[in-house]
């Protein structure tokens, strides 16, 4: 996957204007064409016919297995609005219910909850392209990464994908209740204890402890974001080395632990991106 050219055009899309970034995303998933359709990942396992997909977007097929899309965070019946939940639930099933896919298996086991860890493809009208319902579902603004080992080979280049439908404000985008968290509003991190954030600020100081690294993001009480030390060298084959990190903006995702004191900890290396200022007031280019 070309992450640079991938991003390319999800800037493309996004100058273009919301409406029609909206259909150019829906005209490139039914073509199956451009980089969106190769940012997919798995293992390809055969084929299943999809039954149903309930509120948590947990996919049903005619044998009785349930596949869960890894490393995507949708949308959540408990937070937002239900409507964008019943949306992103009729997105997935209007493309895959009573239709066979392809099954792109992520994991070799179930999860805890007995779910098959996969993703989907789904044949385009003309037989001659898949595409990835995982691409389409962060196309839309109908899911978010959610960094998983299972899904590593793939992060990156959702990353991009899910960065053009932000900026469009597509899906849940559009919402308060999952939009970037600056590091300085404690006022919106309160009351986020145990959800999935996406938390956006300069590193002020990195901290070296024996078996982990810490980077404050704001004043004492800004969120921390808490780094095993097995992850170091990975970060730093990344491009992201940790002592690097110090006066750099990054944004870091995952479950915010309030406890004492906000703080994420990071267990992949793409729950932190380092972004940069654009020349325009208000955009954000990852850096490479």
């Amino acid at each position: 996957m070309d992450f640079g050219l991938a991003h390319r055009f999800g800037e493309q899309i996004v100058r273009a204007g919301t409406g029609l970034a909206l259909r150019l995303v829906v005209a490139c998933l039914a073509l199956g064409s451009g980089p969106l359709v190769h940012a997919d990942c798995g293992a390809p396992s055969g084929t299943g016919r999809v039954v149903g997909v309930d509120e948590r977007l947990d996919i049903a097929f005619e044998d009785g297995r349930i596949v869960r899309l890894a490393g995507l965070e949708a949308p959540d019946p408990s937070r937002g609005s239900p409507k964008t939940v019943e949306a992103a639930r009729k997105f997935l099933a209007d493309r895959l219910v009573a239709h066979d896919v392809g099954l792109k298996l992520l994991a070799s086991g179930l999860d805890r909850w007995g779910r098959v860890l996969a993703d989907l493809s789904i044949q385009d009208v003309s037989n001659e392209h898949v595409s990835s319902v995982a691409i389409a579902m962060l196309s839309a603004g109908y899911a978010r990464v959610k960094p998983e080992f299972e899904a590593r080979s793939c992060a990156a280049a959702r990353l991009a994908i899910e960065d053009s439908a932000r900026r469009a404000g597509l899906g849940m985008w559009s919402e308060p209740a999952y939009s970037v968290i600056q590091a300085s509003d404690a006022l919106a991190l309160r009351g986020r204890d145990g959800h999935f954030v996406v938390v956006e600020g300069r590193v002020r100081r990195v901290g070296f402890g024996r078996s982990r690294l810490y980077l404050d993001l704001a004043s004492h009480d800004g969120p921390t974001i808490v780094i095993a030390r097995r992850l170091e060298a990975t970060l730093a084959q990344a491009g992201r080395p940790v002592e690097a990190l110090e006066g750099k903006t990054i944004r870091a995702r995952g479950v915010l632990d309030d406890r004492v004191g906000p703080r994420i900890e990071v267990s992949e290396p793409a729950m932190i991106e380092i972004v940069r200022r654009g020349d325009t007031p208000g955009a954000e280019k990852l850096r490479q």
